[in-house]
């Protein structure tokens, strides 16, 4: 089996057709799609389990809901491929992204790929191309805030995760994505960009994400994260993680200023919290620095 595609599910009757459809619109053949459902209660696993009898490729499996990281766990525990390809229930591929992805790794020895990745509507209208360099660096201190990559841009091999025991984290409630990408180049893997090649497609839900209140829950989930983040690692890589709380900092007070959110230190996930009250004395004193940087940012991105 050359290639498993893990998809967690969960009341995805919208979508899912669509993002099975281009797998099996996949240039490369050789691939097996592990649909985990995790407790859909539409009909979204009728809508799997119907499209899997005419594709033996096709396999579902069911269990309890517990969460998206949960479900790519499980996917990833039975997955067969040599290599692994995540693509959650909303969103699709190119049609040559798994051979063109593929091809490289096999030509290069590489433990991991990742291609460029594009916004697109419902109704299939595409957005301008995105993508940047991925590395330690970028994913400990900048990640998120000044760019970031869907997970569907990535192929691993299989035994590269294997070998330095590396699954979904599911003991992040946050961010896990994040997580797993830290804990993934944290093994130096031999990694290459396809840059230019938008081999990702992430549909845009009809409800926007980064804007008024939802755009402060994403906010609060990276601060959970970094919180929990910084109590887990040392060294350099703490250090690099208060910056990236800091300029979390910088860019919810810039954020405040215009969708007016409420008090951080008033929110029952901080209000007693010892680790998110240091980090919060650490951002403030880094502050200076954080807004040059997002305020540079903010500034080339518009120019």
């Amino acid at each position: 089996m050359k290639v498993s595609i893990i998809t967690p599910c969960y009341n995805a009757a919208t979508y899912i057709q669509a993002t099975i459809q281009s797998i099996q619109q996949q240039t490369l053949t050789d691939w097996e799609l592990l649909v985990v459902d995790d407790g859909s209660t539409d009909n979204s696993a009728d809508i799997v389990r119907s499209m899997a009898k005419d594709d033996n490729r096709i396999k579902l499996i069911q269990k309890e809901n517990g969460g998206t990281a949960s479900a790519r766990k499980l996917g990833l525990e039975l997955a067969q491929g040599e290599y692994i390809q995540f693509l959650d229930a909303d969103d699709r591929i190119e049609n040559s992204k798994l051979e063109r992805q593929i091809a490289l790794m096999d030509c290069e020895q590489l433990d991991l790929s990742y291609t460029d990745w594009c916004y697109v509507s419902p109704s299939g209208k595409k957005d301008s191309i995105r993508g940047l360099n991925c590395n330690l660096f970028r994913l400990l201190a900048f990640w998120g805030t000044f760019g970031t990559l869907p997970i569907h841009c990535f192929v691993y091999r299989h035994s590269f995760l294997k070998k330095n025991n590396i699954t979904i984290p599911t003991q992040v409630k946050e961010r896990e994505d994040w997580d797993f990408h830290i804990e993934v180049y944290s093994a130096h893997p031999r990694a290459q960009r396809m840059a230019g090649y938008c081999g990702a497609l992430y549909t845009l839900s009809p409800t926007g994400k980064t804007t008024g209140n939802s755009g402060e829950k994403i906010q609060i989930g990276s601060f959970k994260y970094l919180i929990y983040k910084i109590s887990q690692v040392h060294g350099y890589k703490c250090l690099l993680l208060y910056m990236r709380f800091s300029i979390a900092l910088c860019t919810w007070i810039l954020r405040k200023c215009r969708y007016k959110y409420s008090p951080l230190l008033s929110r029952a996930e901080f209000k007693h919290n010892s680790q998110f009250k240091k980090a919060l004395v650490v951002g403030i004193l880094l502050l200076p620095i954080s807004f040059v940087i997002t305020i540079f940012k903010i500034i080339t991105d518009h120019i």
